[in-house]
């Protein structure tokens, strides 16, 4: 139980984060609501950018939503959106997600392999043969919008490439999309080899 609450804390705190709310900050919002003085971070997360990409949804395979076709020209990178999906400052997959092909490349004699590679969160779906589960379409939905994935299912998972309104982003992040749209096809690039 103490595993589970401590992953969930980690999550919130991963999210409120990328958000581009500082961790301490966030916590201190929520003790005093009437005080307008929150401590955040001087930026967005790394990932952020101002450019919202067009796509159009169409109904998927298995999801009732999926977006067939790519967010940019470039093609995505599979290595690229490995190391986006485990930054903790811009996809940061591993806080909620276990990818077993992520953990195998955690070294274990070296401790920022491990910190990088090793640590996975239990509160999001394990990511282990999600390739083989969804199109690439169906990916792309996913990371961009999962509440449209999975209108049914309560998530935490946060909108990578949608502007959703939220009181917790500090005011200098609000609009902003959480991962750029190459970041967005670098990660389903990864995301399609998880087979």
């Amino acid at each position: 139980m103490k595993t589970v609450i401590r992953t969930i804390c980690a999550c919130a705190a991963a999210s409120a984060l990328l958000l581009g709310a500082s961790s301490d900050g966030f916590a201190e919002h929520e003790k005093k609501k009437k005080v307008r003085k929150v401590r955040t971070s001087s930026a967005c997360s790394a990932g952020a950018s101002s450019s919202l990409a067009r796509y159009k949804i169409e109904k998927g395979e298995v999801l009732p939503a999926s977006i067939p076709k790519a967010l940019t020209k470039k093609p995505g990178n599979a290595e690229r959106g490995l190391e986006t999906a485990v930054n903790p400052g811009k996809g940061n997959c591993l806080a909620c997600h276990h990818i077993a092909k992520v953990l195998a490349k955690a070294d274990k004699s070296d401790e920022k392999s491990l910190k990088l590679y090793g640590n996975h969160g239990e509160v999001g779906a394990p990511l282990n043969g999600v390739g083989a589960r969804y199109s690439k379409a169906e990916l792309r939905m996913i990371v961009v919008d999962p509440k449209k994935a999975f209108p049914d299912v309560t998530t935490v998972m946060p909108a990578y490439h949608a502007r959703t309104a939220s009181k917790d982003v500090k005011r200098a992040c609000r609009g902003r999309v959480m991962l750029s749209a190459q970041s967005v096809e670098d990660i389903v690039s990864f995301l399609e080899e998880l087979k």
